[in-house]
This record gives structure tokens, sequence and C-alpha cells, in this order.
């Protein structure tokens, strides 16, 4: 018998299995059924937290359908509070390795966890433009975003729309799609609704899209400092220091319930 806990951050939700010190081995038709809505568990990924060589932990990241995702930044916040609020393990920051990078973090207060987001590449290498009827960019803050400014969210089909972008033959491993539109300019205040890749539907949050939508209104109007980001999920603040070329995101984290498979 094995443990998971439940966890939701921002109302993007895992299913998180601690292997630091036991391991067995996960396999993807597992992962598949446990994120089922009604007949597993339900969630739009697992984490594994394993042993790691040089680091505090090694992060990775199952999406829904069984592909495993190269980073996930609410994955990341929701083994940083695990690891806080349950390992009682404090440390500011901590630091992770995923599949592909290395990442810090720290709880902040309560229940809110902010992450560093230390991958960002391949800005604008592909051409999004004809995408959007506003501002449109392709980049990757861990894994592939393109990022479409529209009028209103709540009247783009996400899902369809989405789906469609997602697919699209330009994008080799296919790609995240970001809607967003500003709601204050001068307060630096945007809505999003995500469109996830390996979930294949719309998510309440994602963070790593979070980042990407921050970056790229970053890029689109000048922004830096703190950007209210709100989802379907809460709002969370995303941090962009352009001189230091630092950038991070926080919101809050929940533990929603143990038990075990």
């Amino acid at each position: 018998m094995s443990e998971f806990y439940k966890y939701s951050g921002s109302g993007n939700d895992f299913i998180l299995i601690d292997q630091l010190d036991e391991q067995f081995k996960v396999k993807v038709s597992d992962i598949k059924k446990w994120c089922l809505r009604r007949e597993g568990i339900g969630a739009d990924g697992v984490i594994v937290l394993g042993p790691s060589d040089k680091y505090d932990y090694d992060l990775r990241i199952w999406n829904a359908d069984g592909s495993e995702a190269e980073m996930c930044g609410n994955a990341a916040r929701s083994s940083i509070h695990y690891m806080c609020k349950h390992r009682n393990i404090s440390k500011d920051p901590f630091r992770f390795e995923t599949m592909n990078g290395v990442y810090e973090g720290s709880l902040v207060e309560g229940d809110v966890v902010k992450v560093k987001m230390t991958e960002l590449y391949d800005v604008n290498a592909v051409s999004v433009e004809d995408l959007g009827r506003k501002e449109a960019l392709y980049l990757n803050t861990g894994v592939p975003h393109t990022v479409i400014q529209v009028n209103s969210v709540e009247d783009v089909n996400i899902i369809s729309l989405g789906r469609m972008i997602r697919n699209d033959v330009r994008f080799k491993n296919g790609t995240n799609v970001d809607f967003f539109e500003v709601l204050n300019e001068g307060e630096q205040r945007i809505k999003l609704r995500i469109y996830e890749r390996g979930v294949e539907d719309e998510t309440l949050c994602c963070g790593t899209g979070v980042m990407a939508t921050a970056l790229a209104c970053s890029k689109f109007f000048d922004w830096t400092g703190e950007i209210k980001v709100h989802t379907k999920g809460g709002e969370l603040t995303a941090l962009v220091d352009k001189q230091k070329e630092e950038y991070y995101f926080q919101g809050e984290v929940n533990f929603i319930f143990k038990g075990s498979f």
C-alpha cells in the first residue's frame, strides 16, 4: 500500500507521490486511471518526488494523458508546500531538479508559495502573429506556450480553438495555448484562460502559462514588476525584473486530502 497526497495549485490539481525514501514503479496506465475524474482520484497530473544527488529533491511530472511534462509551475509550488507542511522541512529556498532544469522556490507565508522560473527560451522561435487579431507570441518557460491577446477571454471557445492551435503543424511537440485580456493596463492586471497540452482540456490554472503570459505582456506593453493574473483557479502574481532577468510567480497552494492505493 502506498500513500498519495491530493494537491491544488490555484485550481491546477495533482496527485503527489513521495518516493524520497521508498520507491515503486509508476506505470503510465496507472497514471491515466488515477487522473480520471469520475472513475479515479481525479487530477490534471501526477507529481513524483524522488531523491537527488545534488539538490533537495527530484521533481517529475506526468500529465493526465500519461505523457511526461518537462516542467509545471503549479506542480513545483505544490511540491514545496508538501516539503514544508508534511515533511516539516524548512528551507529558503528549496532547490530541485526537473526533466530539463533546476528550479528554486519557497513558502512565503501561510499557503502562499513562490517559484523562480529559470527557463526562458525560444522566444518568437515560431511565428504565431496570424493566430490573433491583437498581440501573439510563442515562447518556452519550461514547456512551450503560445500567448494570444483577445478582447474578452469569455467570448473564446477555449476547447475548440485551443485544441486546433495546440495541434497546428508548426509546433513540433505541440503547444499550450494561453488566451488573455487586459483588465487594467495601469495596474498591470490581466485575465487568463489556458488550454493545456497533455491534459488536452482547459485547466483552471497553469504556472508556466501564467509566467509565459506575464513575460509576453512585459514584451508587448513594457510592463515590469508585479503583474496580476486572474485565472479560473484564482489570482496569482508574476514578478518580472527585466534588469536582473529574474522571473517569479506566486499564489496559494491547497492540500486537499491524503489517501492510499
